[in-house]
């Protein structure tokens, strides 16, 4: 999904967000993906073609209804490429949900159950570089209305 120093990851996620709304063409979704850096105390966006292991990149996903009717039932998803580690707390609206699977998804922090060495059954947090979705019910868009998701990772590995 990366070459050395690019992330072409965007292209590949907008194919998937596209595909969860099959059913409802008339929403179109926009998807822009920044790198985050620091300049002067500032936090800037620049483009996010190019990213190294380390650097942060912002998706922000606009859903706009193209309709004159609303729609209802409104899912965002978007998927946390391989290569890259979801960073808590970013997601916007914090209503999301996680998955590390795509298709089950709960509320984060994500938990699940292990046995202790006492072989009895405790909870723990599953590490957020196991998160591979996260999900918005964003109910109704109106119509000619948009609504955004919004999350950061951060690229772990370089590819090949």
């Amino acid at each position: 999904m990366f070459a050395v120093t690019k992330v072409n990851s965007a292209k590949v996620i907008l194919a998937i967000l596209a595909v969860s709304l099959s059913a409802q063409a008339e929403v179109k979704v926009i998807l822009v993906a920044n790198k985050i850096t620091t300049s002067n105390g500032a936090e800037v966006k620049e483009s996010g073609q190019t990213a190294k292991a380390g650097d942060t990149i912002e998706y922000v996903a606009e859903y706009r209804n193209t309709d004159k009717t609303a729609v209802r039932n409104v899912v965002a998803t978007l998927p946390v490429p391989a290569g890259m580690e979801y960073l808590p707390g970013t997601e916007s609206p914090r209503t999301a949900l996680a998955s590390t699977d795509g298709m089950h998804f709960s509320a984060i922090p994500l938990k699940r159950t292990v046995h202790n060495a006492a072989g009895q059954p405790t909870e723990e947090l599953v590490p957020y570089s196991e998160y591979r979705t996260l999900r918005w019910d964003l109910g109704e868009i109106s119509g000619g209305g948009n609504k955004t998701v919004a999350a950061r990772v951060r690229v772990v590995t370089q590819g090949p």
